[in-house]
């Protein structure tokens, strides 16, 4: 897969982890994004039904295989941070924003919660 990221460099620790938590989300990859949820995390699909990430091992994954991701931008401040972009393949293209709230502003704090949004074009 193709991976394009922001070429700003940022000053937060955490732009790096949450570029690489969104590309692990659009490869599949959920032995690699597991060390990052916290043990009662939530992932809610807007528009779909809430998942519970630890329990239940569910994440909405995207709706079509990508050989493409870019993320357009990422942004953090303390516990938050949201980024999005778009997935790309022959099936076509499908826009996503991921809002994420951290258990804590340390740099080793893991996700609580997610909210994601998609759109499929």
């Amino acid at each position: 897969m193709e991976i394009i990221l922001p070429t700003d460099c940022g000053n937060s620790p955490r732009l790096l982890l949450v570029g690489e938590f969104v590309v692990n989300w659009a490869c599949g990859h959920e032995e690699a994004m597991a060390p990052w949820l916290a043990d009662d995390a939530t992932w809610k699909l807007i528009g779909g039904a809430e998942d519970d990430a630890a329990a239940g091992g569910r994440i909405p994954w995207a709706p079509i295989t990508a050989d493409r991701i870019e993320i357009l931008s990422t942004v953090t401040h303390g516990r938050l941070a949201a980024c999005d972009g778009f997935l790309t393949s022959s099936a076509g293209r499908v826009d996503f924003a991921h809002m994420l709230r951290f258990t804590g502003a340390a740099k080793s704090a893991r996700i609580a919660e997610m909210r994601t949004y998609l759109h499929q074009h």
